[in-house]
């Protein structure tokens, strides 16, 4: 009896997961098919895609304030004390995007702005999303390990959004894979120090920067190789930081 309320907790804490991704994914999916559609350049698809994904905020809030749901319990405090020297302050993550930058950058104005408020509205709906809703409700039924597993799987899963846009299959696979490797960081991050707020910003800038940057061709796949093995490294170094805990939920 107890083994299958515990089996129906994960399964709703699951499903939830599920729609919360996918009413997230309708936001890039319906800007991407408008910017398509009407054959728009850069700057005006990442202003477009930029209020469509800022626009996506408004699913959570409204469901934070149906559920008294207080900022602090998705991560909206403070880094817990102790934990930024646990995640050796966060020193892997800028190096693994640093090397973007000493390659070219876009110096056009308006390029930039585009780009702020398109990296902007990412960064804080992705992780509301993903670190924050998501990450919750899986971990009240899930361990930690198993949170972070699954949580990166649903946020890699929405990435494949960008397939709408009209980005390669490769490209697409890269960004899938790039997406997971990234959401196992991020939630370990979260989960680690109890707040989303780091990683929010992190998210911002290392779009931003994967915008930005003028790199192509050879030094561009060797930097991400480089990147690829930073992340990866930071990874194991993480999960081997978590507690493997069924109790005390986010």
């Amino acid at each position: 009896m107890i083994d299958e309320k515990g089996k129906n907790t994960k399964l709703r804490a699951m499903l939830s997961s599920l729609i919360f991704s996918i009413v997230l994914m309708i936001f890039p999916v319906a800007s991407g098919v408008i910017v398509v559609m009407n054959d728009m350049d850069a700057i005006q698809s990442y202003w477009l895609q930029g209020v469509f994904m800022m626009l996506s905020i408004s699913v959570p809030a409204i469901f934070m304030w149906i559920t008294n749901m207080k900022p602090a319990q998705i991560g909206f405090i403070g880094i817990e004390k102790g934990s930024i020297k646990t995640v050796l302050y966060f020193v892997p993550v800028i190096a693994a995007k640093i090397g973007f930058l000493f390659y070219g950058i876009n110096h056009d104005i308006h390029a930039i702005m585009a780009l702020a408020f398109f990296t902007i509205a990412i960064g804080l709906s992705e992780e509301l999303y993903f670190r924050g809703i998501i990450l919750r409700k899986l971990r009240t039924c899930f361990t930690i390990k198993q949170t972070v597993i699954l949580s990166s799987v649903f946020f890699a899963a929405v990435h494949a959004s960008q397939a709408f846009s009209g980005a390669g299959i490769f490209m697409v696979a890269l960004t899938i894979i790039n997406a997971l490797l990234f959401g196992i960081v991020a939630s370990e991050i979260v989960m680690l120090t109890k707040s989303i707020i780091s990683v929010i910003i992190w998210h911002m800038l290392y779009d931003f920067i994967n915008w930005i940057a003028l790199i192509q061709g050879t030094i561009e796949i060797v930097l991400i190789i480089i990147q690829s093995v930073i992340m990866i490294t930071y990874a194991i170094y993480l999960w081997t930081k978590l507690p493997d805990k069924q109790d005390c939920p986010l």
